[in-house]
């Protein structure tokens, strides 16, 4: 159970990196090649950066509704496991 959380971890860290490298890269490659005043340029960017806020945002509200829900679910299968194994021993005393 404990390596379905460290999987959902370790795609929620890729899917980040993998954001903010791409973000990087595309504001990085925006002012070198835009042929844009500085003013225009530092708006272009901070437009950017504020669209980056809002998917990191909406990433993260994503992430936290499945792995609750992954979390719920494995919480619903110990509840059953452990009233299953109270079931067994008393059948084995009884």
């Amino acid at each position: 159970m404990s390596n379905n959380n460290d999987d959902e971890k370790s795609v929620l860290v890729s899917v980040l990196a993998g954001i903010g490298i791409g973000v990087l890269v595309g504001a990085v490659a925006g002012l070198l090649l835009a042929p844009k005043s500085g003013v225009e340029t530092r708006e272009d960017l901070s437009k950017s950066l504020g669209d980056l806020s809002d998917k990191v945002s909406e990433l993260g509200r994503t992430v936290t509704q499945k792995v609750s829900g992954a979390v719920e679910r494995t919480r619903a299968q110990v509840t059953q496991k452990l009233g299953e194994g109270s079931t067994d021993g008393e059948e084995a005393l009884g």
